[in-house]
């Protein structure tokens, strides 16, 4: 069966979710979205700095609040999904990747990568791509709000997502044979990046190109360099 692509982890400022009516699709794979400079938003990319965390008692539900300098927004968990929550700590500049919810009109985020990032230079980095995008929106410095102590994990190297999509019949038939190829060699440690490019008998600048849209788009990820791993 042919995997369903993920939409575009489209990057932008919290401030531009905000105060935004969620559009209603119809269709099973027609997916609510907000519209942010005609583009359809219904999932986000951003780097922002942990601003506040709380896990209930028995870990059925958590909460994140992410600033950018623009806003925040609450990132809302349940159950497994808290997980994504665990490994950062208030005050951590993350890569946030999700989809943007609505409940009682109000705006929030359920993750599906939320990683930190080693150096805070990447807000920085991010800014200036909005800034290019968008238009300034920097309206403050996040404020840390509470402390949580919780256990957290070495960060490690990434990718930072950009928003390329590939409609050519092509290129998903490569998508899903590169995709296939990494579950296959993913042992628990990740598929080594060469080996994927190797097996899967495609022009290795070709392969790579495969391999950094579905990076892009958030479908696969670094758990650390040149080792793949598909997001579940």
């Amino acid at each position: 069966m042919e995997q369903q692509l993920r939409q575009t982890a489209h990057k932008v400022w919290i401030s531009d979710l905000l105060n935004k009516q969620i559009q209603k699709e119809e269709g099973e794979w027609s997916p609510n979205y907000i519209s942010i400079d005609n583009k359809r938003v219904s999932r986000v990319n951003i780097v922002a700095t942990v601003v506040m965390k709380s896990i209930s008692d028995d870990k059925s539900y958590a909460t994140l609040t992410i600033d950018d300098s623009s806003s925040d927004i609450q990132i809302k968990a349940w159950k497994e999904d808290i997980v994504a929550l665990e490994n950062v700590d208030i005050g951590d500049t993350v890569l946030f990747i999700g989809r943007v919810r609505e409940y009682n009109s109000q705006i929030y985020l359920t993750p599906e990568i939320v990683k930190p990032l080693e150096k805070s230079e990447w807000l920085d980095l991010r800014k200036k791509e909005l800034e290019v995008l968008y238009g300034n929106r920097t309206t403050q410095i996040p404020e840390i709000k509470q402390e949580v102590k919780e256990e957290t994990k070495q960060p490690e190297s990434i990718v930072i997502e950009e928003e390329t999509v590939s409609s050519d019949k092509e290129t998903k038939n490569e998508r899903q044979k590169i995709l296939n190829i990494i579950e296959s060699l993913d042992k628990n440690e990740g598929a080594d990046i060469i080996e994927v490019i190797e097996a899967s008998k495609i022009l290795e600048d070709e392969a790579n190109l495969v391999i950094q849209e579905l990076l892009k788009e958030g479908e696969i990820f670094e758990i650390k360099a040149g080792k793949l791993k598909i997001i579940e």
